[in-house]
């Protein structure tokens, strides 16, 4: 069964089209020239949409520190809310290293123990556990698009679901631009890939080249129920969320926090397997946002750099700094894969990333 959206995309020239056998992976940097922000820029805003205990927090568990990552700090504030809050079911998801993590944390930063504590008598519950679900509260707000999807500052993704037609796109990203592009010509289908647990929605347009979109860590129109774990699509999408009564039996069925990304509940691991999947037909992989930072995404590319690779496929990374990331250059020790790393905004350079092979294009007999 499949999650099914059809939309709307210009398509105006059928030569445009990225090469056969392309994958894209799409971290936060490839959403910047939309709005969304970047994981780091995104601790700013939380900073002022939180309640002062996040900030309080931030400046415990990183002391000192120039730039805060807010997934590695909202993973510090998951185990203390284990800690606090074993009877939170959804919480459990994080497994048994939660509270063993959060005693840690305690023994190492005992200011963070007596600060819990002072915080008890201020309000009403666990304080953390009232903070995590400020936060989640606070993502699905500033990962809602905003401004309508013809706005021209949304072209370079029409761009590129237009060219990736037929083909993959992963997503580490939760936003749901890509599946709201209407008041273009021409239709396609935007097919996501298999979520056995999400149901399955029925396209009135049945097309030909529909692109699949993989969201590997889930989004923003996908609920968590509280109690079960279970992954479900919202039932009005945003507007699922706006209806206080759902925040008491769901949170947003994505994954926020470093670390621990591949989860057992959910369609994670199942999303994961059509991520590698695709991974193992492409011959041209391109990497547009993406900060390397998540180490099961990485090593499903190392592998296809190591492993999968074939004479004359292709390696394009598209990023905001120059040069191939650190992370990479050990797997390149073979001789058989060209990389190509190309600098600037997303938005700038989507032409340049997704320009055809003509030897990719042979090898699939498309014309």
């Amino acid at each position: 069964m499949a999650l099914r959206a059809c939309q709307d995309v210009r398509v105006t020239d059928e030569s445009n089209l990225a090469s056969p056998n392309t994958l894209v992976l799409l971290g936060a940097g490839a959403s910047v020239g939309a709005g969304f922000p970047t994981s780091l820029s995104l601790h700013e805003q939380l900073l002022e949409r939180l309640d002062p205990i996040y900030r309080n927090l931030a400046d415990l568990v990183f002391p000192g520190a120039s730039e805060v990552d807010p997934e590695r700090l909202f993973r510090v504030i998951q185990f203390l809310g284990a800690l606090e809050s074993p009877q939170r079911v959804v919480d459990e998801a994080l497994g048994y290293e939660a509270a063993d993590v959060a005693a840690l944390v305690a023994h190492w930063q005992p200011a963070i123990e007596e600060f819990l504590g002072s915080q008890r008598y201020r309000v009403s519950g666990s304080a953390v556990a009232r903070l995590i679900d400020q936060l989640w509260r606070t993502l699905q707000d500033i990962f809602t698009m905003k401004g309508p999807p013809v706005d021209p500052k949304f072209d370079y993704l029409a761009d590129l679901a237009s060219r990736m037609r037929g083909q993959t796109i992963v997503t580490l990203n939760y936003d749901d631009t890509l599946e709201h592009m209407p008041g273009r010509a021409l239709t396609f289908q935007i097919d996501s890939a298999p979520y056995p647990e999400l149901g399955h929605f029925a396209n009135v347009n049945i097309l030909t080249r529909p692109l699949r979109l993989v969201k590997l860590h889930g989004s923003l129109d996908w609920c968590q129920s509280r109690t079960s774990g279970n992954v479900e699509v919202a039932g009005h999408g945003v507007s699922f969320w706006r209806d206080n009564a759902n925040w008491a039996h769901y949170t947003p069925g994505m994954i926020f926090g470093a670390g621990n990304k591949l989860r057992p509940i959910g369609p994670y691991l199942s999303l994961y397997h059509e991520f590698k999947n695709a991974l193992r037909q492409a011959h041209q992989v391109i990497v547009i946002g993406y900060s390397f930072r998540d180490t099961h995404v990485n090593e499903a590319l190392r592998c296809w750099v190591q492993e999968q690779s074939r004479d004359g496929d292709l390696l394009r990374i598209g990023r905001r700094t120059p040069g191939i990331p650190d992370v990479v250059k050990p797997w390149l020790s073979g001789e058989r894969l060209d990389v190509e790393a190309v600098h600037g905004p997303a938005q700038d350079n989507i032409g340049a990333l997704l320009r055809p092979v003509p030897g990719l294009r042979r090898s699939s007999g498309l014309t």
